[in-house]
């Protein structure tokens, strides 16, 4: 015993120092989870606990029931992981909480005489903390329950924070100082109805951080929905925009070491384009792809900011973007306000070279909803061109059947172009980017 004694004192002791030493040397904060990615692990990560109270007030923890995590296929056959109440035939049921992967989370409101349902995400700390211990980029984008959705957090079932998230498409940004928590330490977050509502949810994020003694985080930013006037990177589930940033650093590197003529920008659309494709018609050009999947116009403006355009012999820029802002609830006039925003950037950085903006593409089925959005701001991405140094082409058609519709081998899960579209976009685009590639720029008035 006396053995066990003083070993526990000696660990005490040296986490002691090296909390000093974690303070004094102003280390650099560290992320010990986020909510993201235990919302998109397909178990739940060590120390997380995704629950709803069915049997009691909130205050009791005892008397929380897990979420069964159930995996699926999307209409697009992308696996999807949720997390919810079970019926007697396996479906999640519509009357208690759930949780998708990507940080959504419902909560209806219950009978009268039941308590009010709650999502409840719950982290026990696996160790004693060396700094002290943030909530941090907290959003919660509630953007479909117009009475709000009540929001709170506890640390060791005390209540430290509650707020109603209004519906709006901008997110209710967080931030919660927690102090130096012990091994044990359960910190929680609940989200549900409002008096008022009949049901809660939207979007969460959020990360738990530990920050040296003396030290805070700068303000929450905006994870979620960037406004479309403004520009920033891709952030991953822990917060962090590292990844995205390495990323683009290495397409500015590639784009300088092949001293590119022919540029494509955008998102998925442009990653997938078939290199040797590209080669093979216009390999003369040292073509460059310059996408990112999920990009929406916001981001790959923050790309640009980035991007030499300037430090290369740029011939044609191949533009295509906007396709995540529709199905993110911006509007077409908002994204072709962003878009222009593009062209502008492009003809500072390379007034030399060529714009080819390219029309959204349709998707899934031509007669979807979505698909007249799209017709909309393809109409204003069209006003956009001058025909000197701004052209306009719409590949779209090219990609439809007879009848109007979208076969799945030009695009197996509604929304990506597989190689047999590749071959038609190629068809209806090489011509007008041949014109270009071989044409003279005439001198251009940027305004």
């Amino acid at each position: 015993m006396m053995f066990l004694h003083r070993v526990r004192k000696y660990l005490r002791f040296a986490v002691l120092i090296f909390a000093t030493l974690f303070a004094a040397t102003g280390a650099r904060s560290e992320v010990l989870t986020s909510f993201w990615r235990a919302a998109l692990s397909d178990q739940n990560p060590q120390g997380w606990r995704l629950a709803w109270n069915p049997n009691g007030p909130l205050e009791e923890a005892a008397k929380y029931s897990d979420l069964t995590i159930v995996e699926s296929e999307n209409s697009r056959g992308r696996r999807m992981i949720q997390r919810g109440v079970l019926d007697g035939d396996g479906a999640l049921r519509t009357d208690a909480p759930s949780l998708s992967s990507n940080g959504a989370v419902n909560t209806p409101s219950g009978s009268a005489d039941e308590p009010k349902r709650y999502l409840i995400a719950s982290y026990t700390m696996p160790r004693d903390s060396l700094g002290l211990v943030w909530m941090n980029d907290g959003n919660l984008q509630n953007k479909n329950v117009d009475a709000g959705t009540e929001f709170k957090i506890f640390l060791k079932g005390t209540l430290l924070k509650e707020f109603t998230a209004k519906m709006d498409l901008s997110p209710t940004l967080f931030q919660q100082a927690l102090g130096p928590l012990k091994k044990g330490d359960t910190v929680s977050v609940a989200i549900g109805p409002t008096e008022a509502g009949m049901r809660g949810g939207g979007l969460l994020r959020y990360t738990l951080e530990e920050w040296p003694v003396g030290q805070s985080p700068p303000p929450p930013q905006n994870t979620v929905r960037l406004p479309i006037g403004t520009e920033g990177p891709q952030f991953d589930a822990d917060g962090s925009s590292a990844a995205y940033e390495e990323k683009q650093a290495a397409f500015n590197e590639t784009l300088i070491a092949r001293q590119s003529e022919l540029v494509l920008i955008g998102d998925s659309m442009t990653v997938r384009w078939p290199q040797e494709l590209l080669d093979e018609h216009f390999g003369a050009y040292h073509p460059v792809k310059l996408g990112v999947g999920g990009d929406w116009v916001q981001n790959v403006v923050w790309r640009l900011q980035r991007t030499s355009l300037e430090a290369v012999p740029l011939k044609t820029v191949v533009l295509l973007i906007g396709a995540a802002n529709l199905f993110n609830g911006f509007t077409p006039e908002e994204i072709a306000g962003g878009i222009e925003k593009l062209v502008k950037m492009v003809e500072e950085k390379a007034p030399g070279a060529k714009i080819l903006l390219l029309g959204v593409l349709p998707m899934r089925v031509s007669v979807e909803p979505h698909n007249e959005d799209v017709q909309r701001l393809n109409a204003k991405l069209q006003a956009l061109a001058d025909g000197k140094g701004v052209f306009y082409l719409d590949v779209g058609p090219s990609l439809l059947e007879p009848d109007g519709g979208i076969s799945p081998e030009v695009m197996p899960d509604g929304g990506h172009v597989a190689l047999p579209g590749f071959l038609r976009w190629m068809e209806a685009m090489k011509p007008t980017l041949e014109r270009l590639l071989t044409s003279q720029s005439p001198p251009r008035d940027i305004r």
